[in-house]
């Protein structure tokens, strides 16, 4: 979880988040103190890391630092404990914080060079559907099982759901991302195809989990010539033109 949180205040400084993602990362760092905290200690530190070691005689040595600080600030806070049996709770938090977002930047730094993956853009938002009636059993399992990662259980709510409505295009998106997360790709593929032809305001959407379904198998040339058909006016461009950029 404190990964995928670091992960997403990377592609906030970076401007690799959509317009809505943008909103919904802003709002919390308003109501979410422990958020905006973490927020400011990540920014500070991987504004000096950054702008520290330059070259690739200094990012040497950063290497080596970042190896090391985990389990210097991990041993400093138990010696700690052992020192005075009661260590300042705000004071272990922020250490571990400290270290855990160095040695996470410390990825970032050096593994810039690689080829990008499915995991590194693969973020979902929360399925909330707006169908109800007699189905409200089916919806309920199918938003839980999806929003906990439950792809399985997802895949055998959303497929009642799309039985009982095949013409609703959201549920078909999330059963096709839950066919992308099974590695079910000539599924998933599918029904990307179907809502991208289609006029719905998921289409580009749909675009989007087609190229992510092409990373996935690390089919780079598809998946390039696929982002390349995103719009600049779309929600989805700045995720498609990291990622275009990434494989370039």
């Amino acid at each position: 979880m404190q990964k995928e949180k670091y992960i997403r205040f990377d592609r906030y400084l970076n401007n690799e988040l959509s317009e809505g993602e943008i909103n919904s990362f802003e709002e919390q760092l308003k109501s979410d103190a422990d958020f905006k905290e973490d927020f400011e200690i990540y920014s500070a530190l991987e504004s000096s890391l950054r702008s520290k070691f330059e070259n690739e005689e200094e990012a040497l040595v950063l290497r080596k630092t970042l190896s090391d600080l985990g389990s210097h600030y991990i041993k400093q806070g138990e010696n700690d404990k052992k020192e005075t049996k009661v260590i300042s709770l705000f004071r272990f938090r922020n250490l571990m914080i400290a270290a855990s977002i160095a040695l996470l930047i410390g990825f970032f730094l050096f593994n810039n060079g690689r080829s990008p993956v499915y995991d590194d853009f693969a973020q979902h938002n929360s399925l909330e559907l707006a169908v109800r009636g007699d189905n409200n059993e089916a919806v309920s399992k199918a938003e839980a099982a999806f929003n906990s990662k439950n792809y399985e259980e997802a895949l055998k709510q959303l497929t009642i759901l799309s039985n009982n409505y095949p013409n609703d295009t959201e549920i078909s998106l999330y059963l096709g991302i839950s066919q992308l997360e099974l590695n079910n790709y000539a599924e998933a593929e599918t029904i990307f195809n179907a809502i991208s032809g289609g006029n719905s305001a998921l289409a580009t959407k749909a675009v989007w989990y087609k190229a992510l379904t092409f990373l996935k198998q690390k089919k780079l040339e598809e998946c390039k010539e696929i982002l390349k058909t995103i719009p600049e006016s779309a929600e989805e461009y700045p995720q498609a033109k990291s990622l275009l950029k990434k494989l370039s």
